[in-house]
């Protein structure tokens, strides 16, 4: 068993891990680190006296809806994949139609209508940018019947967007997108896509929903959607909202979300353990200290001295690597030093030099998780020691006086 405490790892009889630098986590997704003290306190305040069950009246005091760009009324879903689920079954209830537009290679959870194309190894790279995607890798259990229920575009393509709406307008219910993708990388969108896809939305009168379930708070209290400053009319928030205490909130304007009242054919939300006075807890207490005015600034200029920093650590032993990160989130790409901006740049990746790169960075006592992130719990000292362990690495599989050979 390992436990986790602040930026680091330890057994399971607490003696110090050689997994010492817990460096990059997001799966689960801790972007004020293991047990920050302000959250931990309020989780134990609740536990003492409260039951755990949905409690509405704590749900009212759980407002991120005031940072975002959107302003919503809420709801609340256990787990960020029925939080997923909701959002779609609040744009066709809304609208009336039943397609759901969605983006190639982007993951929006567990649920059956979007497991087909998640991720970018189930990306159609065979559309070269003129037509829909096939779908691909629905996973078995998952009937083939859903597939008609989805009309899958590329990324970043408005073209072919405009396209989709132009041919199924009249039973397009939504649209539902990764703001920046996290999940694959660190794949960045433009200011021009989101506001085009805003203005097709508009005109096909279509229900725009931003996933920001990995994206939320990363860039900022206006999570992705104010760093582009674009608005949906529905956003997903999770994780990262409760620092990875289940809870799943989705926001979205009233005229959308009052559907979930309508006296005559609501749209059915709630369960158990939607609004959870626990994610309730640690929501608020996440909030309180993501708000402090200092925050932000401190933390997002820190991370971003640090991918600069590793990026010219990579530059200096001419280790075939290329960094890219935006807020709290970035990938190191292993293999190539060109930029991977999208998802056919991921061939140039070496599959066979990331391992044995990851599995030396392990051995050095520096761990990486899928999903790279950098934590408020992560200082200049303990980046910096991050930066010698990388600079081992770097010693340890590249040959001296070989012109950067790799061992």
């Amino acid at each position: 068993a390992i436990v986790a405490m602040g930026d680091s790892l330890y057994d399971m009889w607490l003696f110090f891990y050689d997994i010492s630098i817990e460096e990059f986590r997001s799966h689960p997704f801790f972007l004020l680190s293991h047990r920050r003290w302000g959250q931990f306190h309020s989780l134990r305040r609740l536990t003492g006296s409260q039951s755990l069950k949905s409690a509405p009246r704590w749900g009212k005091k759980l407002l991120p809806s005031c940072y975002l760009t959107v302003r919503p009324a809420l709801s609340w879903c256990a787990i960020a994949s029925e939080g997923t689920l909701l959002a779609l079954r609040l744009a066709r209830g809304h609208s009336g139609r039943d397609l759901i537009v969605r983006i190639d290679g982007h993951f929006h959870g567990g649920h059956d209508y979007l497991l087909a194309n998640n991720l970018a190894a189930k990306v159609d790279y065979d559309n070269e940018g003129r037509g829909f995607s096939r779908v691909i890798g629905r996973t078995a259990g998952v009937p083939e019947l859903l597939d008609s229920l989805a009309v899958t575009v590329p990324w970043n393509n408005l073209g072919v967007l405009e396209k989709a709406l132009r041919k199924h307008g009249d039973r397009i219910a939504g649209i539902i997108m990764n703001v920046i993708d996290y999940n694959n990388g660190c794949f960045l969108t433009s200011v021009d896509y989101l506001s085009g896809v805003r203005d097709l939305a508009d005109k096909h009168n279509v229900v725009l929903i931003f996933d920001e379930v990995l994206s939320g708070f990363k860039t900022g209290l206006s999570c992705g959607q104010g760093y582009y400053g674009v608005t949906p009319d529905i956003c997903v928030l999770g994780k990262a909202l409760t620092n990875d205490v289940p809870l799943c909130v989705v926001a979205g304007s009233a005229e959308i979300m009052q559907k979930i009242m309508d006296p005559v054919n609501p749209v059915i939300a709630g369960g158990t353990f939607s609004g959870n006075q626990l994610g309730i807890a640690a929501g608020n207490a996440v909030l309180e200290i993501l708000a402090q005015p200092d925050f932000y600034p401190t933390f997002l200029h820190r991370a971003q001295t640090f991918y600069e920093q590793l990026q010219s650590l990579f530059d200096s032993y001419s280790f075939p690597a290329w960094v890219r990160g935006l807020g709290a989130g970035f990938h190191v790409f292993v293999g190539t030093r060109d930029p991977v901006v999208s998802y056919a740049d991921l061939a140039r990746v070496d599959r066979e030099i990331t391992k044995r790169f990851f599995r030396t960075c392990i051995e050095k006592g520096l761990y990486f998780h899928t999903d790279f992130t950098v934590s408020a719990a992560h200082d200049e000292a303990t980046l910096g020691a991050a930066l010698e362990r990388l600079e081992d690495v770097m010693k340890s599989i590249r040959r001296p006086d070989s012109g950067g050979a790799l061992c």
